[in-house]
């Protein structure tokens, strides 16, 4: 195999894998700006676009592939499985929380050119309510997914498709 194919292969590899977390996370994020935009009528605050959203979910997609390769992350994946989604899913939340904190604090001290600045600016304006509803949504999310993903791991793209599509009730016998 020449170089040139291998690093197609590898390249549609990555796309396929991130698919699923993109799909998930876009529509969930974009579900999440409309809840701001009804949100922002009644406060007068600018919502998120949905191209936002959707480049988060961009973002979260890649953190989680990322974040999958790392040996802790497995830590629970000989128990229950509620221990591997409360784990997982739990350290998926923490990461996301401490991101959307830094980003905010970020993008203040960029406008307000230093960081203690940019940090009194963001202190000032730091709405509770706002950052509440990303909070709730991104660990609805968040633990969604990760439920979801390892369901289709330990049942197979196969056999969770036909339970959620095959006709008539399913008996186990």
């Amino acid at each position: 195999m020449t170089t040139g194919s291998a690093t197609i292969k590898a390249i549609g590899h990555e796309l396929r894998e991130m698919l699923p977390p993109v799909v998930f996370f876009g529509v969930g994020f974009n579900a999440l700006v409309q809840t701001l935009q009804v949100m922002s009528e009644d406060s007068g605050t600018q919502p998120t676009s949905h191209l936002t959203a959707s480049l988060g979910a961009l973002l979260v997609a890649k953190a989680i592939l990322i974040a999958d390769l790392l040996p802790f992350l497995n830590r629970f994946r000989h128990r229950a499985r509620i221990f591997e989604v409360i784990w997982k899913g739990g350290i998926y939340y923490i990461s996301t929380a401490l991101l959307h904190v830094l980003e905010r604090l970020v993008s203040a001290a960029r406008a307000e050119g230093t960081f203690a600045s940019g940090l009194d600016k963001a202190l000032q304006a730091f709405d509770w309510s706002h950052f509440a509803i990303v909070q709730m949504w991104l660990a609805i999310l968040l633990f969604s997914f990760t439920a979801l993903m390892l369901m289709v791991r330990d049942l197979g793209h196969e056999s969770l498709f036909e339970a959620f599509f095959s006709e008539g009730p399913r008996r186990r016998n």
